[in-house]
């Protein structure tokens, strides 16, 4: 390693000989205007001593250091030597030099000269960073998300991060000293070169383009560039970049929907006349064919707009379906579909409007029920078409005569079937009111047949039809939109018969399902519990149930309401347990007190042996949790044997009785409460759903 620079005492007066020095020796007058140079500056600075001399030094020094080195200059005078000071110094090929220096003033030739002794450090600076932040800066670097790349002045790379191979796959080592544009798809090349070379100093300029990675598929980027070479460390264009994927989805969705039906992803009308037009151009016939969905209006009034909305979809994915030579489909709105085909005769086109009859009418099934439906088409073809607008005018005016005719096509939905239907709908309406929608009550009893609860069942008291289940309710609440009228029904009158139970001296839980859509509402846990306190009833007296599937994935909201009716003393079960997806860790996570086996184990006990050990499992599960379990749908004497010897506790069932209306069932604890042994058995009557 090198001594301590030159001490100024040790300094032979400014003559030839200070050119054999080892180090840097300028001397200046006190405003900065160099008077010498040894050769060793001349080397170390790039300068030419004969362009400099009598020029100032000041204007090589880096802006950051120029009032540093300005107050050194005035001060010497005043000390026998100088301050020893580092400062950044212009290279004569652009880059910095980093000096520590020392100065003293010298008597030279008749005038005061400030005599400057410099050590070129730039190498240890570099080395002090490397062993300093910079390997915390690098290591940051090299993990962050962006992709950072250095390039020299003429484009260059010098060094890029480790999100670069990450990302693109590109080896450091390969990609150092080659050319960016290189890396550039070729149609971006041009762009990219004139807007880099056009960035100012220190200024940021972004802009997309392809960049290629290591095998060679380009990537649309969002480039960041700052012009960075005057700076005295990185001298070099910064570039950051990112895959711009979301912003080339969010492109590609707008142009999709720009052409595409959003329901069905069939073509909209600008689509399909834009393709239709090319078509047209390329020569020969074109058929249009118009499609709607009969009585269409009907079927969402008779089974709701879900349904219809699924009509639509099936309707969609069929026509898409159908592969036929140059065929162009589109959903124009509404009901509305629209094909055209290019065909050398109207054969054609007639030969497509029977393939669309046969693949497209077949009924669909919407949850349970099977929806019929049938759809009208007409049709329009020129051999030599002069313009797709008379051909649809043609076609969409062959449909209007259809429908005028009110001639459907295949048989269809009755309006008979449609009248019904809309007045049963109308029947459950009135009967909310009338009160002829209630509960009726089916108990729960223990291991000795007394009853522990009874669960509210929704019923409807059909003056004409008897006693309706829940299967003829639900579907017509649905399609209503009386679901919740229907639910706040039975709910309002279990909660008022609660207080009854309480009253006959017995302990007796009553159980209440509710709609998970209901749970998820921020004011139900204090709508539920203000309820129980105008109707009368003890919120420990409550179980709600919830149904299994309707458990997987509780919100925030769901999860706080139940805890709220759990601090209130309520008990949450889950219904129909084992019909969904629910877990050990499940179990753990959700806040409820019990289960409920669904009635098909139940029934497949000593029958099915996957029954039989899935309702062992459970209620070996209910125990390990110290949760309360209940086998719903016992109907035979051996089946709550086998349940009660696999430790079950509590049984709902014909077995014990059916559901009843609340004054029969008051009338029946008494009965009920006797030892399972000596209990009645119900007549076998037919089977409400529960």
């Amino acid at each position: 390693m090198r001594g301590p620079i030159l001490e100024l005492s040790d300094l032979p007066m400014l003559t030839p000989s200070t050119d054999g020095l080892p180090d840097p020796v300028i001397a200046v007058t006190a405003d900065g205007i160099l008077r010498y140079a040894n050769t060793r500056a001349s080397d170390v600075l790039g300068w030419s001593d004969v362009d400099l001399i009598d020029q100032s030094v000041l204007d090589l020094v880096h802006p950051d250091d120029l009032n540093l080195a300005i107050a050194a200059m005035g001060t010497v005078v005043s000390k026998d030597y100088g301050e020893l000071l580092r400062i950044r110094v212009r290279h004569g090929r652009g880059w910095w030099v980093h000096l520590e220096l020392r100065g003293a003033v010298q008597r030279c030739d008749d005038e005061d000269l400030i005599v400057l002794v410099a050590r070129d450090m730039t190498d240890r600076h570099q080395l002090d960073l490397d062993q300093g932040d910079v390997g915390v800066l690098r290591s940051v670097m090299n993990r962050m998300d962006a992709m950072v790349a250095l390039l020299t002045e003429d484009g260059r790379v010098r060094s890029i991060n480790g999100a670069v191979t990450r990302q693109l796959g590109h080896d450091p080592e390969l990609v150092r000293n080659r050319s960016f544009l290189d890396y550039l798809h070729d149609d971006d090349r041009l762009q990219v070169l004139q807007s880099v070379q056009a960035i100012p100093p220190n200024t940021t300029v972004n802009f997309e383009a392809r960049l290629r990675d290591a095998e060679g598929e380009f990537h649309v980027c969002e480039f960041s560039v700052n012009n960075l070479l005057d700076d005295p460390v990185l001298g070099s264009y910064l570039i950051s970049a990112q895959v711009a994927t979301s912003l080339v989805d969010a492109r590609n969705r707008v142009e999709f929907l720009a052409e595409h039906d959003t329901r069905t992803g069939l073509l909209n009308r600008d689509g399909f006349m834009r393709a239709a037009q090319q078509m047209m151009l390329a020569g020969g016939g074109l058929g249009i064919m118009v499609i709607d969905i009969v009585h269409f209006r009907s079927i969402n009034e008779l089974y709701g707009e879900p349904v219809g909305d699924a009509v639509l979809t099936a309707v969609a994915e069929r026509i898409d379906e159908i592969r036929w030579p140059e065929l162009i489909t589109a959903r124009f709105g509404g009901d509305e579909f629209v094909m055209a085909v290019r065909s050398p005769s109207d054969g054609s086109i007639e030969m497509l409007r029977e393939r669309v009859r046969r693949d497209v009418t077949a009924p669909i099934a919407v949850g349970e029920q099977e929806v019929n439906f049938a759809i009208r088409t007409a049709t329009a073809f020129e051999a030599q078409p002069q313009g797709l607008d008379s051909l649809l005018v043609s076609a969409s005016n062959e449909l209007m005569s259809l429908k005028r005719r009110s001639d459907p096509e295949s048989g269809g939905i009755s309006f008979d079937a449609i009248n019904e239907r809309r007045a049963q709908l109308d029947q459950l309406r009135n009967a909310i009111t009338n009160g002829e929608i209630r509960p009726f009550y089916q108990p729960i009893v223990d291991r000795e047949g007394f009853v522990i609860a009874v669960e509210a069942l929704v019923r409807w008291v059909h003056p004409v039809r008897g006693v309706l289940g829940v299967g003829e309710i639900l579907p017509l609440a649905q399609m209503a939109g009386l679901a919740e009228a229907v639910d706040n029904r039975v709910l309002d009158l279990a909660l008022e018969f609660a207080p009854r139970l309480s009253a006959s001296g017995r302990d007796v839980e009553v159980h209440v399902n509710v709609d998970p859509k209901v749970i998820a509402s921020p004011s139900f846990g204090h709508s539920f519990l203000d309820r129980c306190s105008r109707a009368g009833a003890d919120p420990a007296q409550l179980v709600v149930e919830i149904t299994e599937t309707d458990l997987l994935a509780p919100g925030a909201i769901s999860l706080a309401n139940m805890e709220r009716l759990r601090r209130a003393g309520t008990r949450v079960t889950i219904d129909d347990f084992g019909t969904g997806y629910s877990s050990l860790s499940h179990l753990l996570e959700l806040p409820v007190d019990g289960v409920k086996i669904d009635r098909r184990f139940v029934a497949g006990i000593d029958v099915d042996p996957a029954a039989t050990n899935l309702t062992t499992a459970i209620l070996g599960l209910s125990k390990s949790l110290r949760l309360s379990c209940v086998a719903e749908g016992v109907e035979q004497p051996y089946q709550r044997d086998r349940l009660a010897e696999r430790g079950c506790e509590a049984f709902q069932g014909w077995l014990y009785s059916p559901a009843v209306e609340a004054d029969e069932m008051l009338a029946l604890l008494p009965r009920l409460s006797q030892p399972a042994a000596e209990a009645p058995q119900p007549e076998a009557t037919p089977q409400l759903d529960s």
